[in-house]
């Protein structure tokens, strides 16, 4: 039926090829002429369009007054101006302006390509502004910024020293003195390196050289809007012969010309193999059995070395206008269909329904539904061979999804070997089968099963052995031996049952080519039934899956050793920053996973729906050894400060000098009143009190200093009345100061020397103001709610003296907590993974209360997750019982649970965890791993469990 429609049709177009081929032929070629001339003159037009705007554009900004400005202050004015020529016509990609002493200004449009060129740019960031200065010493400053659409700067400009002298430029050099606009040979610009053309003009009063970019990509839009058919290709090439754009380049298109053979096009690319260099253009050529046709024509008839426009288009495409011709023949094949419809309409009923019921079934293969059942024989034998072969595909490709399903999902290692292992012997089947690992040039059995599955114990396989080396250094896909040959391994002989014909060796290789181990099956089948099977092609696929699966578990297994390693060397790194808080880090996520897991198995009560799975593992483990990542940006000094007058050192020392000088001071007194004749003994009397009230006044300070106990009302008084004793001053404090230090005291006034200062001061040179880099906004993007002190640091003595308790002012304290927000902002910043999202939430969230009242984010406890209450849990235990805080000695078990109980009374912890936390004995472990004998007080939980809420009475 095939050959007897085809004949006939063959026949009809014969006929009517025969009377019509003379007339299509002339329209063919008349049509060609036409097309061709229409499309180049389209297209120059398009392209001289393109032309006239950017020439426009750069007359408008060259009389605009911005070639006359000196400054980077002056052209700013302009930016407005700059930016609506480049809003004006869309195809420019910047415009820009260079000056004779090499300056050079720059508004560019922030395009998918430049944005590619600036991967961290904001979103919001429409136009990028760029200011270069020539400086005497040779260097270049340039200065970037990025604006929005408002012309709003997104951020602070950046300011880099990297050389450009657009005086270099070819454009530039082109320009100069040219009367006149000019463009350039498409080249690769500088900052995106994307491809394109400058049009550049030199202003009447030659003070600058205006500049506009068109990327070639923009040419492309223009060749494929101007496409004479849709197989048609045209490109714009030089005279080298050098693809410059086609109308297939997009957006991310940035090459540079390439050589026409060299084309992406296999049209292109064929017709540069005959139309060799310096020879005139051929008219058609050959591809894949299809006639294409050439038109090659100048942009620019003025200019001798104007690119050229190429249009490649198959011969079919041109046949359009001939089909009115053939329509008018329809009728002779009409009458030919009619008497040939009744007899195909015949036979295709018969054939056509086993064949719709074949196509339904491969749909649902498709669609990977093996549910339905096999399909019934017909009478045309080739039929039932292809519903035969249709059923094995299906049935085939059921079960390897199966086993890669199986495979896949499989997340150990050891679980995943086996399945490989059980399927093998499945697929085969096979009675016994084992798989080997490569490792140092060593075979090491990984698993093996025999035909009741259990394990099979084999040894070790050395590579070099004869049999091996063959098969594991060559292509080879599997080789096949029997049981009985010589040269078997004794560690291949475990496999061999009396029942085994042949042993089956799949080398896992992966696509590289590199060797990963060896699977060994042990078959009852000969070698001849295993190739009419095709099992041998079905495990060749599966070794290969079950290669590139193992790799991927293994390499998968290492980075994650990799990384739990380095996010351990961060929190180590923290840890030994101060040797005051060395383990913290390490410790906090041993009281994190312990109370999380205990968590997990809670049966009742408000944790009973807490489920902890392996990706919430390792997210609270990664955040709780992160939990204190931000404390890299708090100072020292800050952290470690043991004293209220600490800093880099203990101004305590200062202090001293100063009570030794009024000393010295009253034995001078002394000695001047013996010179002078007064009364010896009294004199002594004055010189000893002084001196005993002095170091009375100095050991009451330094106890002060040392922030142990709850300042006073009377306390601070008289801390205040002892700073108001005088001291005398002859020399300058400003002499042997750093320059950092110079320039923040400068506009402080000095007092002329001698002065007279108080004892215990605060001075102007003590406050240290905020700058605007450690201002929060308070619409801050992360929602970080915290009362700032106004100074960044008070280092008055007084002021810190004056400290009620602890050692730390509000300026510290501040300092302190804002590691949280270094935290969150840090880990934000990080990709993490889906998996991993919830990282910074936990790890952020250590310092919130369940009221409400915590920092940095004021969250309250239904707005937490349960692993965020569980580090703040495990913070607070730690940082009570650690005897390595230099502010605070090591509290007994008995204290630090006491408070933990107040603090979940009161709101700040989660009473239901802090519960769990007692009743699962987490704190007696604790205590025996990591506190002395003397912390351990406690024998009964029971004392130190959260009351629950008193209910007002009604």
């Amino acid at each position: 039926m095939t050959a007897l429609i085809s004949f006939l049709v063959l026949l009809t177009a014969l006929t009517l090829g025969f009377f019509y081929n003379n007339a299509l032929q002339e329209q063919l070629l008349s049509a060609q002429a036409n097309l061709f001339r229409a499309t180049t003159a389209q297209v120059t037009g398009n392209i001289n369009e393109y032309r006239s705007q950017a020439i426009a554009t750069i007359n408008v900004v060259a009389h605009s007054g911005v070639s006359q400005t000196y400054s980077t202050e002056e052209r700013q004015r302009y930016v407005p101006q700059m930016v609506s020529a480049l809003k004006a016509n869309s195809s420019l990609q910047a415009v820009y302006l260079a000056y004779p002493n090499g300056d050079f200004f720059l508004v560019r449009q922030l395009d998918a390509a430049a944005r590619r060129t600036f991967p961290d740019v904001s979103a919001n960031a429409r136009w990028m502004v760029q200011y270069a200065t020539q400086r005497p010493n040779g260097t270049t400053e340039q200065q970037q910024s990025f604006i929005d659409e408002e012309l709003i700067a997104i951020r602070p400009p950046e300011i880099n020293h990297k050389r450009y002298d657009p005086r270099e430029r070819p454009w530039y050099q082109q320009a100069r003195h040219h009367l006149g606009p000019i463009g350039t040979h498409p080249y690769r610009f500088s900052t995106t390196g994307q491809t394109g053309i400058t049009y550049a003009f030199e202003s009447p009063d030659e003070a600058a050289i205006t500049g506009v970019d068109i990327r070639l990509p923009t040419l492309g839009e223009v060749l494929k809007r101007n496409l004479p058919s849709p197989n048609a290709h045209m490109a714009i090439i030089n005279q080298q012969h050098q693809v410059l754009v086609t109308a297939d380049d997009s957006e991310e298109h940035n090459s540079s010309p390439i050589p026409l053979d060299q084309s992406p096009s296999p049209h292109l690319s064929s017709l540069a193999k005959i139309w060799p260099h310096n020879q005139p253009t051929p008219r058609s050529f050959e591809l894949d059995g299809q006639r294409w046709l050439v038109s090659l024509s100048p942009l620019n008839q003025k200019q001798a070395d104007s690119p050229l426009l190429l249009m490649v288009m198959p011969e079919n495409d041109l046949f359009a206008d001939g089909q009115q011709i053939t329509r008018q023949a329809i009728w002779i094949p009409v009458i030919i269909l009619l008497i040939m419809l009744p007899v195909s309409w015949l036979l295709s009923r018969i054939v056509s329904k086993p064949l719709r019921r074949l196509v339904k079934a491969s749909e649902r293969i498709q669609s990977m539904d093996f549910s339905d059942a096999p399909l019934s024989s017909t009478g045309v034998r080739e039929l039932n061979e292809l519903m035969a072969a249709s059923e094995s595909m299906k049935e085939t490709i059921r079960d390897f999804i199966g086993l890669s399903r199986q495979i896949v999902s499989e997340s150990d290692l050891a679980p995943l070997l086996h399945k490989v292992v059980a399927s093998a012997m499945r697929a085969l089947p096979a009675r016994r089968a084992a798989l080997w690992l490569l490792t140092d040039n060593t075979l090491h059995p990984c698993h093996g099963l025999d035909e009741k599955g259990q394990p099979l114990t084999t040894g070790t396989l050395d590579i070099n052995t004869p049999l091996l080396t063959g098969l594991l250094s060559s292509d080879q896909d599997y080789a096949c031996i029997t049981p009985q040959d010589p040269a078997l391994p004794a560690a291949l002989q475990a496999l061999a049952s009396h029942e085994t014909r042949q042993l089956i060796l799949l080398p896992l290789r992966l696509e590289s080519q590199e060797m990963l181990g060896l699977l060994v099956l042990g078959s009852h089948s000969s070698h001849a039934e295993l190739e009419a099977s095709h099992r041998i092609n079905y495990l060749q696929a599966l070794a290969s899956f079950a290669a590139i699966a193992i790799d991927n578990r293994r390499l998968a297994s290492a980075l994650q050793q990799l990384m739990n390693a380095l996010v351990e060397l961060i929190a180590g790194a923290i840890d030994a920053k101060s040797p005051y808080t060395g383990g913290h880090c390490q410790r906090v996520p041993d009281l994190a996973m312990a109370l999380a897991e205990a968590a997990h198995h809670t049966k009742q009560g408000p944790l009973a729906a807490f489920q902890l799975g392996s990706h919430d593992r390792e997210a609270l483990y990664i955040a709780s050894w992160l939990h204190d990542c931000g404390k890299v940006t708090t100072p020292e000094h800050v952290v470690d400060k043991a004293t209220k007058l600490e800093t880099q050192y203990d101004r305590i020392h200062e202090i001293r000098m100063r009570f030794e000088v009024l000393k010295r001071d009253a034995d001078i007194t002394y000695w001047q009143g013996i010179a002078a004749g007064h009364d010896a003994w009294q004199l002594e009397q004055v010189c000893q009190q002084q001196k005993a009230e002095l170091d009375e006044e100095f050991a009451f300070v330094a106890h002060c200093n040392l922030g142990g106990e709850f300042m006073r009302a009377e306390d601070l008084a008289k801390l205040r009345r002892i700073g108001q004793r005088r001291w005398l001053r002859t020399l300058d404090d400003r002499l042997g100061l750093g320059p950092m230090e110079r320039e923040r005291l400068a506009p402080i006034p000095q007092a002329p020397l001698p002065v007279s200062e108080t004892l215990l001061a605060d001075k102007a040179e003590h406050r240290y103001p905020r700058s605007a880099a450690d201002i929060m906004p308070p619409d801050n993007r992360w929602g970080f709610k915290v009362d700032m002190p106004e100074l960044l640091y008070n280092k008055g003595e007084l002021t810190n003296l004056s400290i009620r308790r602890g050692t730390l002012t509000e300026e510290e304290r501040y300092k302190i907590n804002a590691h949280m927000i270094e935290t969150i902002k840090m880990l934000t910043a990080l990709p993490f993974p889906g998996h991993l999202a919830q990282v910074p939430e936990i790890a952020g969230g250590h310092h919130e209360r369940m009221d409400g009242k915590g920092y940095p984010l004021g969250l309250k406890g239904h707005e937490m997750s349960t692993m965020a209450r569980i580090i703040a849990i495990a913070d607070v235990f730690e940082a009570l019982t650690a005897a390595d805080r230099p502010y605070k000695p090591a509290k007994p078990m008995s204290e630090a649970l006491h408070i933990m109980r107040k603090m979940s009374e009161e709101g700040h912890l989660d009473p239901q965890l802090f519960r769990l936390f007692l009743e699962s004995g987490i704190w007696r472990s604790y205590t025996v791993r990591y506190l002395g004998p003397e912390q351990a007080d406690v024998q009964d939980f029971y004392p130190y469990l959260p009351r629950p809420p008193r209910v007002a009475a009604l």
